[in-house]
């Protein structure tokens, strides 16, 4: 049992018509826990069912643990691909291309960590495409006067506030 939920698992072997041989499959089932006085009895509508196919040779809720640790990393390698072209090769040369690629997750990663430390908690979980319209396409007017440059950002950009308090908490970094 993890913390609110009753989660239950079998291993079997499995053969699909398009595989060449049988497989090893984790059944996991789960069903969220209510908490009161009385005894609950669990309908087969109040689980809820996961397979993982495996060449593991673990306990199946072990291999749960494992592979819903790994669950969001499909999701970095696309926001790295589509937010920071890390799927383009720049040149025919091998080393320039990793360093293209080395530079791109360099920033990828540094982006990662700005929002962490820069942004609102709404703003985190933004993708870099959506922050690049949220936030930089907007009008705006760079000014050098006295030896400083200023932005000057339009009166009416919704998101003036959130500017302003990350361009606040990025001035405290340093």
């Amino acid at each position: 049992m993890d913390e609110d939920w009753i989660i239950e698992g079998i291993t079997l072997w499995y053969k699909a018509t398009s595989w060449e041989k049988p497989r090893r499959v984790a059944v996991i089932r789960k069903a969220q826990v209510i908490q009161n006085d009385q005894s609950c009895l669990l309908l087969d509508t109040d689980w809820q069912y996961e397979a993982i196919v495996t060449n593991l040779v673990w306990e199946p809720i072990d291999l749960w643990r494992f592979y819903n640790q790994r669950c969001c990393m499909e999701n970095y390698i696309k926001e790295a691909k589509r937010g920071f072209s890390i799927d383009r090769i720049a040149t025919s040369n091998f080393e320039a291309n990793e360093i293209d690629l080395l530079v791109k997750l360099l920033t990828y990663n540094l982006y990662e960590r700005f929002k962490r430390d820069c942004c609102d908690p709404i703003h985190q979980g933004y993708s870099i495409a959506r922050f690049r319209l949220e936030f930089f396409h907007c009008a705006a007017t760079l000014i050098r006067h006295s030896r400083q440059i200023i932005l000057k950002l339009a009166k009416d950009f919704a998101n003036r506030y959130a500017w302003k308090q990350i361009e606040t908490r990025i001035a405290l970094l340093e």
